[in-house]
């Protein structure tokens, strides 16, 4: 149904829970850990700025998805009674939608503030910057953090030539998007998936692997949108800085498995305090 699908990254999300016999994120293995000495890091990734579909366009779109809406919470019931009603449920939903919809210009006003924040904000940079600014690994030293792909290894090559204690390597790729459902008025919020995969120095190796998900706080579309979509900017700076201090704490000093709540994370027991508990998306 229509009023229950996700954002492809959500689902990607969901699959990656449903697959993980084991915790996505947990702590690098003690016989792993005592071969690190430091590590150099490269970030990629990429980001969905498509907010074409967030939030119904005026009344007619509002009557159309309203509809769906109403159909499926009376099938959602899963009852013989709520399959019969189905077609009150959308004529009521279409109804609501209508009058609840916001106009074609407010929609079209946020979503370009909401495209435009997330095109404009250089999250690989933020959250490049933030690692190789970290202390929170233990007695192993954060020698660089590059951008793009590879760039680490090049600069594990280059401490070692200098006579230098040759760095293992973690390459992080991550992955930006705005979680919403097809509703007249969604909450929206974003999503950050991070991967970490710790490589020997020439990465023919890979020692460990894990993944992270951060999740903002579900808000209205238009209140995201509004001021230059200044909430959703603050959703993408409080995920670059959570994850930059998750990453090495996870990896290196924590000795449990970073707790998940659904689809998101919980990062409120990080050494700084800037994590919150894991918001619900559904």
């Amino acid at each position: 149904m229509v009023a229950v699908r996700i954002l492809a990254v959500a689902s990607l999300v969901c699959v990656l829970v449903s697959a993980c016999a084991e915790p996505p994120v947990k702590p690098i293995p003690e016989a792993t850990l005592r071969t690190i000495t430091s590590v150099s890091g490269d970030v990629s990734g990429i980001k969905s700025s498509d907010t074409s579909k967030i939030g119904a366009r005026g009344s007619d779109e509002g009557a159309r998805r309203g509809a769906n809406q109403g159909a499926a919470a009376t099938i959602g019931s899963g009852t013989l009674l709520g399959l019969l009603i189905a077609p009150v449920g959308a004529a009521i939903g279409g109804a609501k939608g209508a009058a609840e919809a916001q106009s074609e210009t407010v929609v079209d006003d946020t979503r370009t503030e909401l495209r435009l924040a997330m095109q404009d904000t250089d999250f690989a940079e933020d959250l490049r910057t933030r690692l190789a600014a970290s202390n929170v690994a233990g007695n192993i030293v954060v020698s660089s953090v590059t951008a793009g792909a590879s760039t680490a290894a090049q600069q594990s090559a280059t401490n070692v030539s200098a006579g230098g204690a040759p760095s293992h390597i973690i390459a992080v790729e991550y992955r930006l998007a705005i979680f919403h459902q097809a509703h007249v008025n969604p909450k929206i919020a974003l999503i950050a998936q991070v991967t970490a995969q710790v490589q020997s120095p020439d990465r023919k190796q890979m020692l460990h692997k894990a993944t992270w998900t951060y999740c903002g706080l579900p808000t209205d579309f238009v209140q995201m949108g509004a001021n230059n979509a200044a909430l959703l900017r603050g959703q993408i700076n409080t995920a670059a800085a959570v994850l930059a201090e998750a990453i090495p704490y996870d990896l290196f000093v924590s000795k449990v498995p970073r707790p998940l709540k659904g689809y998101c994370m919980d990062f409120s027991d990080l050494p700084s305090g800037i994590g919150t508990k894991a918001p619900g998306l559904l």
